[in-house]
């Protein structure tokens, strides 16, 4: 299956989705779960992982894949485009990035929270799928519950804040 890449109005993600679904197209949107704290009380809430942007899984290769495209933009508006890679239409999400994200976010396309802990220097991630992308870690914010996780999208490096919590600091 491919994975192709579609930069759409922001805040209209959900309702393109739904229609690409009635459509017959296996549309998604990549989202995570990030402690949300409010009046005090801590809960975990789904946000969406790359805002403006939906994920189409096909068997379609690229050109049949730009026809469907091009006659959906005619009959729904907020479609802006289907991304690419170069200028010879190669899809914008190589096959490792499209691995790399589903070790991530698993079969419900959906990045769960993780816990770990930070020894000296370095963090260890004792539980969830961040298990093992330790190296891809950039920034903590422990207040938050928060890390920049650093990986690269469409051939481009990308940050994105994804929810760890850090239970203890060892020196």
């Amino acid at each position: 299956m491919n994975w192709y890449v579609l930069f759409v109005r922001g805040g209209m993600e959900e309702k393109i989705r739904d229609f690409f679904l009635s459509q017959g197209l296996h549309a998604f949107i990549p989202k995570m779960k990030v402690v949300f704290r409010k009046q005090g009380i801590s809960e975990l809430v789904e946000k969406i992982m790359f805002p403006g942007y939906l994920f189409i899984e096909s068997e379609l290769e690229q050109a049949a894949m730009d026809e469907q495209i091009k006659e959906l933009r005619m009959q729904k508006t907020g479609i802006v485009k289907l991304l690419k890679f170069d200028k010879e239409g190669t899809p914008a999400l190589r096959s490792e990035e499209k691995d790399y994200l589903e070790r991530l976010l698993g079969k419900n396309k959906v990045l769960e929270h993780s816990t770990g802990l930070i020894q000296g220097n370095q963090v260890i991630i004792t539980e969830g799928p961040l298990q093992g992308f330790e190296s891809q870690i950039v920034k903590i914010d422990r207040h938050k519950r928060r890390a920049v996780l650093e990986l690269e999208l469409c051939g481009q490096p990308t940050r994105v804040s994804v929810s760890l919590e850090i239970v203890q600091k060892i020196d």
